[in-house]
């Protein structure tokens, strides 16, 4: 099971002056989807990833994953920043068996687990290379691999291509497509990309700037299997239009 459920949450930083991020959000995710939430910088969305993960706590409403409470982070929610924060002098395969060895799981309970991960990620040749021999998108692969190392039932994903150059940014989209596609893991998508929302997400929830709400959702109906191939696809167009449109009307309106 992977299910999250927002039901009227909001979050308020305290402070001389309060800062309302996020206002009466309501949203579910059902287990195996894949919803990003897509928004302007400062409306809110990494809030709610952080929300889920545990890093943050509510001001009201409530918070479920898989029937309960969240209120600390935990395995099954795992998380993949912008940056893949690889410890340097571990090579990619102890990097990828980090998590699995902190817990103290026996080395031969994960080791199939981080060939068969080092395989879905195409990394195999470079399982004894550090980090400072790999480029971008390897580092953010290996984060990828990290994150699954632990069997989560969602993953959580806040920007993880914002930093690559567009042509590494493709190669990423399609790999987490095939990743999907073969684990179905629940994910919940963090990005300002429209391109990358309407490709690789199930459901797209649109944010309103701060305090964010979400104003909009649409089911993308682009056929699965997915590749960058259909960025060309009369829906894929159909959708980027009528997410544009919904964008700036929001822009409009707080003006």
């Amino acid at each position: 099971m992977g299910t999250i459920r927002f039901r009227e949450v909001g979050k308020t930083y305290p402070g001389k002056e309060p800062v309302v991020a996020l206002d009466r959000v309501n949203l579910e995710i059902g287990e195996g989807e894949f919803v990003a939430l897509l928004g302007p910088s400062g409306c809110g969305k990494s809030t709610l990833l952080n929300l889920v993960a545990g890093f943050e706590d509510m001001t009201s409403g409530t918070l479920s994953f898989n029937g309960g409470a969240v209120s600390s982070p935990g395995p099954e929610r795992a998380v993949v920043f912008q940056e893949a924060a690889l410890l340097p002098w571990l090579t990619v395969a102890q990097n990828i068996a980090f998590g699995p060895s902190v817990q103290r799981k026996a080395r031969a309970e994960y080791e199939p687990k981080i060939r068969e991960l080092l395989r879905l990620v195409g990394l195999e040749r470079f399982a004894d290379a550090l980090p400072s021999q790999l480029s971008g998108g390897m580092r953010q692969r290996v984060g990828i691999a990290r994150a699954l190392v632990m069997d989560p039932k969602a993953l959580l994903m806040d920007e993880p291509f914002g930093a690559l150059d567009a042509q590494t940014r493709m190669s990423m989209h399609q790999l987490l497509l095939d990743v999907w596609q073969s684990l179905g893991t629940t994910v919940l998508f963090v990005t300002h990309d429209i391109d990358e929302a309407i490709l690789l997400a199930d459901r797209i929830c649109i944010m309103s700037a701060r305090p964010g709400r979400i104003t909009h959702e649409i089911a993308v109906e682009l056929r699965r299997p997915r590749s960058v191939d259909q960025l060309t696809d009369p829906a894929f167009i159909r959708h980027k239009a009528e997410i544009m449109a919904e964008m700036r009307a929001a822009q409009k309106e707080h003006a």
